[in-house]
This record gives structure tokens, C-alpha cells and sequence, in this order.
């Protein structure tokens, strides 16, 4: 197994070290030479991981498109609690080498299967019944971020996602927190975080986008309450007219920006 040397890897706490390679070795043991990488995304590859609160997102990127039995068999060997996921839950991507390598402005992948302790168990067999615009995004931060777990580095097997989809993405995850999440602390940290993207390019952790946020007049008490309830340390529900006021200004400033 080959495991990349990149300091972040050791960054992330020993248990979901472990566990990530234990979904190498439940993928190798399946695809054997079909299986191309794995992949740290998210909150691990961009800073800020929070044990026990946050996910864990990975893509995997396999040689071919796989068939329902093999899809159904994968989710079989890593769907919790078959393979037990040590915080709140795994997001588990599987692409298609060619999807990734030549992208598409579409979700593009061969699985997605959300499942953990405290995680809602939700699995699709292909890119049709998703919003394409979270997996656009995920695979622009596997380009620039994403942590090998196994497998060459991701900016080789991943190709570029065009800024053009990458800031239509982030609109249509704007709107979409506007319409079902407009309240949550995600909500906040989300925008945050595509909101400096769009003004400069630049993907960064939730924590990272929210001082970046401050230092551009956003109000920091409902900032820090944000960040506050991504960590648990408090339970007060944010300000829902302050909420709606931050998402539509970004929303008009990345509109802007297009």
C-alpha cells in the first residue's frame, strides 16, 4: 500500500488514519488493479477537522465504470457498521478514472454512500438522481487539497475543473442553503468559504474562511456562533434574519464576480 508522505496525513487523529486505510484495504481486496486512489477531501485535506463532529470525505477513483452487483458489493464492505467509521460519519465518492481525469460539468461519479453512527445512511448508484454542484466542488478541493491515501497525487489523476463551473457550483449551493438551510451554522461556513474562493481564488477551512469573512465586515458575533455550533460547544440557534442577510449578500457579490 503505498501511503502518501504529506504532513497533513499525520495531522488527522490516529483513528481516522486507520480507518482510511481499512477502506484501501476493503477496495483493494474488491477491484484489485482496478482501483487507481483514495482520497482525503473535505475538512481533512482543507484544515479544521473536528473529531467526532465532522465527516470524513473520501473519493475513491477506480480504472472503469463498475456494474450494480460490484457497487452494491462495495457498499456492502463500507457502509457503518460493516466497516465502523469513527466519527460522525463518512462521505464515500467512487469515480471513474476517465469521469475525473476528463471532468464533465455534472456529478459524474459510479457511488456515493453517506453512512455512520450519526450520520443518515443514503447511497445512489449513479450521478442522475444528484445535485451536480457538490460534487463539482469536492472535486476541485481533490485537485488542489485532496491528501493521498493511496495511489499517486491527486492534482495527476484529477483534471481541472473549469472556474466557470467551479463559481456556478457555489451559486447553486448558495441557493440551495437559502431555500433548505438558511439557519444552520453550515450554512454560514459554507458561504464563508465560497465567498473567498470566488473573490480570490483560494480554498481554504471553514475556520480560515470565517477570520478571512471578519476581515471583510461580516458581523463576527455570528460568526464565532457558528463556529461554536459546528464544535458543540453551544446549542443557541443562530440569528435567522442575520443568517439570510450574510447568504444573500455573498450570494449578490459572487453573482458579481460571474
Amino acid at each position: 500500500m503505498s501511503v502518501d508522505p504529506d504532513r497533513r496525513w499525520h495531522t488527522l487523529p490516529p483513528e481516522i488514519q486507520a480507518y482510511a486505510l481499512q477502506v484501501v484495504q476493503s477496495l483493494q481486496g474488491y477491484l484489485h488493479e482496478d482501483l487507481i486512489g483514495v482520497y482525503f477531501v473535505g475538512s481533512a485535506a482543507l484544515g479544521g477537522f473536528i473529531p467526532g463532529r465532522s465527516d470524513i470525505d473520501i473519493q475513491g477513483v477506480c480504472a472503469r465504470q463498475l456494474g450494480q452487483e460490484e457497487k452494491e458489493q462495495i457498499v456492502s464492505l463500507l457502509a457503518h457498521p460493516s466497516l465502523p467509521c469513527p466519527t460522525r460519519g463518512c462521505e464515500f465518492v467512487l469515480y471513474c478514472q476517465e469521469k475525473v481525469a476528463h471532468p464533465a460539468p455534472d456529478a459524474g461519479f459510479e457511488l456515493n454512500l453517506n453512512s455512520g453512527p450519526h450520520m443518515p445512511f443514503h447511497v445512489t448508484y449513479g450521478p442522475q438522481a444528484e445535485p451536480a454542484h457538490w460534487f463539482i466542488f469536492d472535486r476541485l478541493i481533490a485537485r488542489e487539497h485532496g491528501i493521498s491515501i493511496f495511489g499517486p497525487a491527486a492534482h495527476t489523476v484529477f483534471g481541472v475543473i473549469p472556474r466557470t463551473w467551479a463559481l456556478n457550483a457555489l451559486l447553486t449551493s448558495l441557493r440551495w442553503h437559502i431555500e433548505h438551510d438558511e439557519s444552520g451554522y453550515s450554512s454560514v461556513l459554507n458561504a464563508c468559504r465560497g465567498w473567498r474562493f470566488a473573490e480570490e481564488h483560494q480554498l481554504s477551512s471553514k475556520t480560515a474562511a470565517v477570520a478571512w469573512a471578519k476581515a471583510h465586515g461580516v458581523d463576527n458575533d455570528l460568526l464565532q456562533q457558528a463556529l461554536a455550533l459546528r464544535a458543540g460547544t453551544t446549542n443557541k440557534p443562530l440569528d435567522h434574519k442575520k443568517v439570510n442577510q450574510l447568504l444573500n449578500m455573498i450570494e449578490e457579490k459572487v453573482e458579481q464576480i460571474q
